[in-house]
């Protein structure tokens, strides 16, 4: 387990939040916005930051508009918090 990671996620006030709601299903930016009542700026900076560190990813099909989807490292970092009791 990386607590590294962990501590870094735990730092983060959205990061979690947004990695439970990508787990469900992916999302566009302005929908996780929405549902996490944030601004986009604000969303879009917490995606930057859990894309540099592989748990994201962006999907667009030669479209402005990009969806973001959960990677594997995404997937096992929340499982690690979750048996954490986060």
């Amino acid at each position: 387990m990386d607590y590294g990671l962990i501590n870094w996620l735990k730092d983060g006030r959205y990061r979690i939040d947004t990695l439970k709601l990508l787990f469900e299903r992916a999302y566009l930016s302005s929908e996780l916005a929405t549902k996490l009542d944030i601004n986009r700026a604000s969303m879009s900076r917490i995606l930057k930051g859990l894309k540099s560190k592989d748990l994201v990813e962006d999907i667009s099909e030669n479209s402005r508009t990009v969806t973001y989807i959960l990677t594997s490292k995404g997937k096992k970092a929340l499982e690690n918090l979750n048996k954490n009791g986060r």
